[in-house]
Order: C-alpha cells, then sequence, then structure tokens
C-alpha cells in the first residue's frame, strides 16, 4: 500500500477508506488502549513530582500553604506540562495514523495516470533524522526562552532558595514537552509538503467533481488541531504577570504556524485547480467565440455539437465558481472551530481572572 516513509501500513482496508470524523473512527484511529497509556504515563509524571517534592520538603510547606493549588503559578504550571506531555504521543499517532488514512483515501479515489500513485508519493519529500533531531533542539531552546519572557530576570535563576522541586519539574519536563512538540511539528509539516507534492502527479483534475479532492483538505485540519489545543493550554497562567507577554510573543507565531500548516497540504492542489480552471475557461471562451473544435479540449467534450451559446455561458459561470481550495463548507466550519479553541480559551481564561479579583478584591 502506497503511504508515507515512515508511517506503518493500515491493517484494514475498510478503515483505510474512511473519509468521515466518525465516532469508530475516531476510535480506530486511537484505541482505548492508547488513551489508557496517556492516562498512565500522566500519574506516572504526577507520582513522580510529588515523590521528588516530598524529598525536598516542598510538598509539605506547599500542603501547610492557606492558598488554593490552583492559585499558585508552579503548581498550574506542573499540571498543565504533565498533561501536555502525556498528552503528545496520542497527538503523534493521531497525526500519523490520519495521515495513513488521507494517503489511502486519495490512492483509491484519484487518476493518478499510467504511472500510479506509489510513483507520485516515491517523489514526495522524505523524512530526515536530523532535520527531525535539529527542530527538538530547537523546541528546548524555547523553555529558557518562555521562562525570561515570563520572569524578564536572568538574575532569579541563580538566587539561593529559587531551585525547588517545581521548578526543576518545569524545567526537565517542559524539555521534554518543547523536544516532542517540536518533533511533531516537523513531522506534520513534512507530511504537508508531501500532500502538497501528491498533487503533481495527479494525471488530471475534474472540475466537476472535485469530492475526491477532499483528503487534502482533512489534511490540513488534521494538522491544525494538535498546535490549537496545545495553545489553548496557555489560557490558565494568562492572568500571571509576564505570561500575556510571553503568550503574545510565542503563540502569535505558533497560531500563524498553524495557519500555514492548514493551507501546506493544499498548496499544490490549489496550483493545479488554477490551471486547470485557466485552461478550461480558455477553452469555453475560445467555443464562445465560435471556435467549436475548441470543445473537444474540455469536460463536456462529449456534449459539443448538443450546447448552444446560452449553455457555454452557463458552464463559464459554473466552471468561475469552482473553489480553488479542496474546503467543503463542512471542512470550513470545522477550521473556523478548531481556531476558535485557542482564541475562546485565551479570552475565557483572561476573563475568569478579572471576574475573581473583582469578586475577591
Amino acid at each position: 500500500m502506497g503511504v508515507a516513509p515512515g508511517l506503518r501500513p493500515l491493517r484494514d482496508p475498510v478503515e483505510a477508506g474512511a473519509s468521515r470524523a466518525t465516532p469508530e473512527r475516531m476510535r480506530a484511529s486511537l484505541p482505548l488502549a492508547a488513551w489508557l497509556g496517556a492516562a498512565l504515563l500522566a500519574l506516572a509524571l504526577f507520582a513522580s513530582f510529588l515523590a521528588l517534592a516530598w524529598s525536598t520538603g516542598d510538598l509539605v510547606e506547599f500542603l501547610a500553604s492557606e492558598r488554593r493549588w490552583w492559585e499558585h503559578r508552579d503548581a498550574r504550571l506542573v499540571v498543565l506540562i504533565t498533561i501536555a506531555v502525556a498528552y503528545l504521543p496520542l497527538a503523534h499517532r493521531a497525526v500519523a495514523r490520519g495521515a495513513q488514512r488521507n494517503l489511502a483515501a486519495l490512492r483509491d479515489a484519484l487518476d493518478w495516470g499510467p504511472e500510479g500513485f506509489d510513483a507520485a508519493l516515491e517523489r514526495a519529500p522524505r523524512a530526515s533524522r536530523r532535520a527531525s533531531s535539529l527542530a527538538g533542539a530547537l523546541g528546548i531552546l524555547c523553555v529558557p526562552l518562555t521562562a525570561m519572557l515570563v520572569d524578564r530576570d536572568l538574575g532569579l535563576y541563580f538566587r539561593h532558595g529559587y531551585w525547588g522541586a517545581a521548578q526543576v519539574w518545569e524545567f526537565a519536563i517542559g524539555s521534554a514537552l518543547g523536544w516532542s512538540l517540536a518533533r511533531l511539528a516537523y513531522a506534520i509539516t513534512l507530511d504537508g509538503r508531501r500532500f502538497s507534492a501528491l498533487a503533481s502527479g495527479l494525471h488530471e483534475v475534474d472540475l466537476l467533481d472535485t469530492g475526491g479532492l477532499a483528503p487534502f483538505a482533512r489534511q490540513g485540519l488534521l494538522a491544525a488541531l494538535p498546535g490549537l489545543i496545545l495553545l489553548s493550554f496557555l489560557a490558565f497562567n494568562l492572568g500571571d504577570r509576564g505570561w500575556l507577554w510571553a503568550t503574545g510573543v510565542l503563540g502569535s507565531p505558533a497560531l500563524a504556524w498553524t495557519l500555514v500548516s492548514v493551507r501546506l497540504p493544499m498548496r499544490g492542489l490549489h496550483a493545479r485547480l488554477r490551471r486547470a480552471k485557466a485552461a478550461e475557461l480558455a477553452q469555453v471562451n475560445a467555443a464562445i467565440r465560435g471556435d467549436a473544435a475548441a470543445l473537444e479540449q474540455t469536460a463536456i467534450a462529449q456534449r459539443a455539437r448538443e450546447v448552444g451559446l446560452s449553455d457555454l455561458i452557463a458552464y463559464r459561470t459554473l466552471v468561475e465558481g469552482v473553489p480553488e481550495w479542496p474546503l467543503e463548507r463542512a471542512l470550513r466550519a470545522r477550521l473556523v472551530l478548531y481556531v476558535a479553541l485557542p482564541l475562546g480559551s485565551w479570552l475565557g481564561g483572561a476573563l475568569v481572572e478579572r471576574l475573581l479579583e473583582a469578586t475577591l478584591g
């Protein structure tokens, strides 16, 4: 089966042909064992942190505090980072399996010419361990960068008493989070480039039936979701000093990259659709001007003798209305919902913080 290098083949041909985000499909993509594994990983990490905090005496001091745990910035960060680290294996698996399904759907639904789908996939970009490792290293660098953006005091990290269990955990597990997240971003970008390159292998684009092109758009939506979910986690700390600034500096380019990753799998297809529309319209316009032979190169060649001037004008309007991006209305609505996740979380988090200050202040 023609799947991208580094992606495992699908076990079930029926699963390969699935094209809608049904609950059954989601369970097949991420079975209960995967969710259970993530939950166990989170519990193991929490237990490790509690053991570290108990051994240093920080846990006893924390429990003696009159403040509730969510009022402590470091406590919230420990919880959020730990959950994010446990979530990322699920995200990696969902992205890989989603790409498999979309590739399988494209292979079965479209005309790949005499060379076939496998030849087109072979020409697509391949994974590079060096590039993936470099991305991971850059992800680790985001941890001290975030700390500096929040605290804006380099000397703070050299003061006596700063380094406690929570701080060690934030930097250590945060580094693991940055490594894994950056490698996931690299994998998503690589898959997007593969799908974009695949469009050049299409034998032809049927402007009258673009339903088979939907996997390109679904791949874009698949690429967006992990980053938007992780960005929404930042909302829980927006009320803390410095986090609004850090969110703006790091969250804005991350959100921009997420939106670019939506477009990337469809970029090559967009170019093919534009060229196909331009060629079709040129032939129809020539036929309107009186060149009857021009219709032989169009999608309505078999009806060339039956159409009149009014039919040609109507057909031109139809072709002009063919979208140049394979985003159906339902997929566009889903994209808007995805983008609303971090935006709604940020606004909601800031609003809750202000309401608590007004109520308790």
